[in-house]
């Protein structure tokens, strides 16, 4: 099929190519035979005296303009450069003569020379000269004949002004070096001894680029492992780690049973890891200008007028900020992106508009890339003054700054990425990245991996969590099934926490904690679900998974519980449109193809990154997304902060839940009690014969409560959307008999 539409599309464009060398040839013999007409009328025939008499008649001297224009459609039918535009080239040549015949009317009038507009320039001459006046009718008219010409001629006027005032500000500076050069000249001339030497005058180079360098204050290495320990503890980390002893110091066994809150607990030091490299790279001034100055030439080759304003280096990709002439639009530099990186050496490069320069930017990788740490991305100001125990650090700009975000503001995140792109170590980052700022008792993470081989390093962390097992017992998740029925268990979860927040009046976990902390009550923890293969788990119990997933992303924030869900096969089998929609946080490593990158981030992109952790992050509310390098964190790494939070043998506490799951996959008491509006809302759909929210809402008086009816109808199979419409499809043969069991 590809085959033949490239032949289709091949034959196509000979077939218009071969249209316009027709059309050139015959304004080429247009033109040939209007020009020798006109000027050589008694050797042209009867034919050619009849039209000269009346062109002449008609236009008068303007009569020479006619051959011009054809000649000029000569050119552009010949040169493939040139957009056809026919009806607005037909518009503007007609207007550029009939006002070149009223411009030699007046010039007739007003200069007193032997020229004339014909029965044209004589019609319309009173017409200008009555509403504006003898010169300023001259000028309107001029202006007029003008514009035409140039919008004909395809000349930008703002290309030109600016061209204009160009060429001034250099002859200023050419005349200031001048003066120099002549006093120079005059200071030989006096020296007898000295050989007098004519200066080669230079003409003045463009200014060069400003190389922008990295923040020193947001990144500051901390390479003294006794220059953090000898630090004093803030105020506010006194409850969690102040005047606590060392990992080292604390006895390996615990009580069985032990209030949480008076455990000792040592987040992980930082200097566990590795010192980052990208945090003292060092870049080649030199290399950076030579390469702004050989991507100036390639625009310049396609006749792109631009100059390179700022070149922000970065550990592993360099943008170059570009102001584009007055006329130029940004598509004519991403229509030349695979001749850029040609002449760039590079594999792929992308161009991204930056509103707050007004200019251009065009990312290029760098010919030797730099990896990217995980620890100077913690030590950085804006990670450790967080507060959020849900800080993600995601990676490095491509400026070279850390990149914090929020779970609990996005508040799910979705992850995609082919095979080898870096999308296991982001989700290792990830998890370690919360290591790093929450004790085992503030968030638990509930792991789902049914590759079995990525998380298994995880197993004995005390923040591990399963709600269909007791603490003790709580290990990875990779059976699909036992997947299902936890994420079904940890749906009642959710449940019995709204139940808990409404007794106590408060909207949503952090309110409830600031509760229980002046009461003295149990706090909740936040619960973070990863599951590190989607595409594994709809295979197996598709239905399930995705009805529990829909369920707790539309309305978990609130009592603390966040997903991460990855996928290396982003399908719409695999990532459906409900999903979607309660995930506005993306995350996209590089893909296999267009398709991918479009049901990821719905846009294009995410298949010319280069892999090895090159992603593009779609923060919730924003329109384009943000390039990111993401943190790489050996295995060994990984195995040592672990370690070091085993050391403590910190238990594991939480209070399993008492309602069991339904193994046939049904609702259970506590969902039940959220389905007593499903009986009223199937009589409604059956009376009506149509259903909406709004129509739930009129009826059940909140937006929440229809969207909750909503989504039970669709969960329970009684009304379907088919993917790619916006319309509901009513199953009435099951309503009815629902409708009768339930009579």
């Amino acid at each position: 099929m590809d085959k033949n539409k490239k032949a289709k599309n091949k034959q196509k464009n000979n077939d218009k190519n071969r249209n316009r060398e027709v059309a050139a040839l015959f304004f080429a013999l247009a033109a040939f035979i209007s020009c020798y007409a006109l000027v050589l009328p008694d050797n042209s025939g009867v034919f050619g005296k009849a039209f000269s008499n009346v062109m002449f008649q008609m236009l008068g001297t303007a009569s020479y303009i006619l051959p011009l224009v054809l000649l000029w459609y000569f050119v552009i039918h010949v040169k493939k450069s040139f957009e056809l535009k026919e009806r607005l080239d037909f518009i503007w040549s007609v207007a550029c003569i009939i006002s070149g015949a009223v411009l030699l009317s007046f010039a007739g009038i007003l200069f007193e020379i032997n020229a004339s507009g014909g029965w044209i320039g004589e019609k319309l001459y009173p017409f200008f000269e009555r509403l504006f006046g003898v010169g300023l009718g001259f000028a309107v008219i001029s202006i007029i004949f003008l514009y035409s010409a140039t919008r004909l001629l395809r000349i930008s006027i703002s290309a030109s002004v600016y061209a204009f005032v160009k060429d001034i500000k250099e002859s200023f500076a050419s005349s200031g070096q001048e003066k120099e050069f002549s006093a120079v000249r005059g200071k030989r001339a006096d020296d007898a001894q000295m050989k007098y030497e004519e200066p080669v005058f230079k003409k003045p180079e463009p200014l060069k680029p400003n190389i922008v360098s990295k923040k020193e204050d947001k990144h500051e290495p901390k390479n003294e492992p006794a220059a953090k320990e000898e630090k004093q503890p803030k105020a506010a980390e006194q409850p969690r780690a102040a005047e606590q002893p060392r990992a080292a110091e604390q006895p390996k066994a615990v009580a069985q049973k032990v209030d949480s809150k008076k455990i000792a607990y040592i987040l992980p030091p930082t200097n566990i890891l590795k010192n980052d490299p990208a945090t003292s790279f060092e870049t080649n001034k030199a290399e950076l200008l030579e390469r702004a100055e050989l991507l100036r030439r390639t625009l310049a080759d396609f006749d792109i007028s631009a100059e390179v304003k700022d070149i922000i280096p970065g550990p592993v990709v360099t943008r170059y900020d570009l102001v584009l002439a007055p006329g130029i639009k940004i598509q004519a530099v991403t229509n030349i992106i695979e001749n850029i990186s040609l002449t760039m050496r590079t594999a792929s490069i992308r161009v991204v508009p930056i509103p707050e320069k007004s200019a251009v930017g065009v990312e290029v990788p760098n010919p030797s890339s730099v990896i990217v740490g995980l620890r100077g991305i913690l030590e950085s100001n804006a990670f450790e003054n967080a507060k959020s125990l849900l800080t993600l650090a995601l990676g490095k700009t491509t400026d070279g700054e850390g990149y914090i975000s929020n779970l609990a503001s996005m508040p799910h995140l979705l992850i995609a990425g082919a095979t080898g792109s870096g999308k296991s170590v982001g989700i290792h980052t990830i998890i370690l990245s919360i290591l790093f700022k929450a004790r085992p008792d503030e968030v638990k993470f509930m792991i789902i991996d049914p590759k079995r081989v990525e998380m298994p390093i995880y197993k004995d962390i005390p923040h591990l969590y399963n709600p269909c097992a007791s603490a003790a017992d709580a290990d990875i998740i990779t059976n699909p099934r036992e997947a299902a029925a936890s994420l079904k268990k940890l749906v009642n979860v959710m449940d019995e926490r709204y139940d808990k927040y409404a007794k106590e009046m408060v909207r949503n976990i952090e309110d409830y904690n600031n509760k229980m902390s002046e009461t003295g009550g149990e706090k909740d923890f936040y619960i973070v679900v990863i599951i590190d293969e989607l595409a594994d788990l709809m295979l197996v119990a598709q239905k399930e998974i995705e009805d529990s997933i829909q369920r707790l992303a539309q309305m978990a924030r609130a009592v603390g519980i966040h997903l991460i869900l990855a996928t290396q096969r982003p399908s719409v089998n695999v990532i459906t449109g409900i999903i979607k929609a309660n995930f506005p946080a993306r995350l996209s490593f590089q893909t296999t193809s267009k398709i991918d990158s479009r049901v990821i981030l719905d846009m294009l992109g995410a298949e010319d990154l280069m892999g090895k952790g090159d992603m593009l992050f779609l923060p919730p509310g924003e329109a384009r997304p943000i390039r990111l390098q993401g943190a790489f964190v050996s295995l060994k790494e990984a195995e040592k902060i672990i370690n070091f939070i085993e050391d403590q043998n910190f238990p594991r506490i939480y209070e399993p839940i008492a309602v069991e799951v339904d193994a046939q996959g049904g609702f259970d008491a506590a969902e039940e009690k959220n389905m007593k509006d499903l009986v009223p809302a199937l009589k409604l759909i059956n009376e009506r014969k149509r259903i909406s929210q709004d129509l739930l809402k009129a009826n059940f008086g909140s937006s929440a409560r229809a969207t909750n009816i909503l989504s039970i109808l669709e969960m329970k199979g009684f009304i379907t959307k088919p993917e790619g419409t916006n319309k509901w499809q009513i199953n009435y043969d099951k309503i009815e008999q629902y409708l009768e069991s339930n009579s």
